[in-house]
């Protein structure tokens, strides 16, 4: 009488099948998780890049024409210019000569009161954008720290427009 408990089996059983797509998963959502992170500090990023811009287009602006840019499309909140979707123009004079284009949030740019904003007087300037900031926030003493210690919002200004 023969024994057939050492027959090779060929395959997975369910049960292994299993706790592998189990492991596969958790893997991955930790995976997507970091990868999120990263894309919230790459806008985060995009978002310093295009104010560090602006800043030299307006004082290139300013050198050429004594006197800071106007602000575009009609006073927003706090006398700020608002950018968002049915105002691209929110710096007026910079297009195309000093800049090509004028930056828009790369994730806000539908939400009212977020985002870019400027202001100016021509003799003062301040650029920001507002609660925007998603995982680098602001801190004091920060090179885009803004007046109020808001630490979602970026912001460059000259010496008088600080408690703008």
């Amino acid at each position: 009488m023969k024994n057939n408990l050492h027959a090779t089996s060929k395959g997975f059983t369910l049960v292994e099948l299993m706790v592998a797509i189990s492991i596969i998963g958790i893997l991955s959502s930790i995976v997507y998780a970091n990868f999120g992170e990263a894309r919230k500090a790459s806008r985060d990023d995009v978002r310093k890049t295009s104010l560090k811009e602006m800043q030299l287009a307006i004082e290139f602006y300013k050198a050429q024409n004594d006197e800071y840019p106007a602000a575009g499309c009609g006073a927003g909140t706090g006398n700020f210019a608002e950018a968002d979707a049915t105002c691209t123009e929110y710096v007026t004079g910079l297009i195309p000569d000093f800049i090509p284009a004028l930056p828009m949030d790369p994730s806000r740019e539908n939400e009212p009161g977020v985002g870019f904003m400027y202001r100016s007087d021509g003799q003062n300037y301040k650029l920001m954008i507002k609660d925007a900031a998603e995982v680098k926030t602001v801190v004091a003493g920060d090179e885009f720290a803004n007046d109020d210690g808001d630490p979602d919002t970026y912001a460059v200004y000259s010496a008088g427009a600080i408690n703008w």
